[in-house]
């Protein structure tokens, strides 16, 4: 049982807080038992803190990461939470390797988040991207980091399914992105989003909400593509009208059964 705040284990989570920390080793933080049973199953988990009588979601996930190769200690309650970065209370927490997803054959689908500062909208674009059949997933400076522990609970498990890498601007993603079409997503669009053909190499660039996308990706894109909206209703935010464009990039290459 852990009940020192200064044991090492319950240091590195906490350094973890930090995306520099996070870049320069390569780990990240995990809470909660879905998020830590799904990087189980990634085998991705070095150590697990858990509680001492755990829940049954708690042990299930706690078990799987001992089964994946994880060392599962006992931690005291305010050792979970020295350790945890979310506020509210947590029975697991874990720290992990980045996840590595190789990029999957196929005409690609790329989703690029641009200067997106909050990080749980960056976790909601992830899990967008990957639900829509997302092949890679862009972050470009000035977007909160995908990995961080807010990010990763937005997510719940989806960054363990889609590549994600870093680029500063388009010509970073070659050959990544050779031959793709990005379009982006604006609400004084020229096009709508089931107007345009999403069954080739396509992309979708989403900037912040305030600023929008910066003027190097806006160049590279072909087009501003959004959601038609009724009249004197307030605009969707950047997430939901990315998912509303991809999931109807998946209609179109048949990626999700239709009814």
């Amino acid at each position: 049982m852990i009940t020192s705040v200064r044991n090492p284990q319950v240091a590195l989570a906490r350094r973890l807080h930090r995306a520099s920390v996070r870049q320069r080793d390569g780990l990240i933080l995990l809470e909660g038992p879905r998020l830590v049973l799904e990087a189980a199953q990634a085998k991705i988990l070095q150590a697990v803190l858990v509680a001492d009588y755990p829940k049954p979601d708690v042990k299930l996930a706690a078990d799987a990461a001992a089964e994946a190769g994880a060392r599962v200690l006992a931690a005291a309650p305010h050792v979970l939470a020295a350790a945890a970065d979310s506020a509210s209370r947590q029975a697991i927490v874990a720290i992990g390797r980045r996840p590595q997803v190789a990029t999957p054959s196929g005409t690609p689908l790329i989703l690029v988040i641009d200067g997106v500062q909050d990080p749980g909208n960056v976790g909601t674009l992830v899990r967008s991207g990957a639900a829509a059949g997302a092949t890679l997933i862009v972050r470009t400076p000035g977007s909160a980091d995908p990995f961080g522990p807010k990010a990763l609970r937005a997510g719940v498990g989806a960054h363990f399914r889609v590549p994600i890498h870093d680029a500063a601007e388009p010509n970073d993603l070659q050959p990544l992105a050779e031959g793709v079409d990005l379009y982006e997503a604006s609400a004084n669009a020229e096009r709508a989003y089931h107007g345009i053909d999403w069954t080739g190499p396509r992309g979708l660039v989403v900037g912040a909400e305030t600023r929008g996308v910066s003027s190097a990706w806006r160049a590279a894109c072909r087009g501003t593509v959004g959601v038609p909206m009724e009249h004197g209703v307030e605009s969707l935010n950047a997430g939901a009208a990315a998912a509303v464009i991809l999931f109807e990039a998946a209609r179109q290459r048949a990626a999700i059964p239709q009814s």
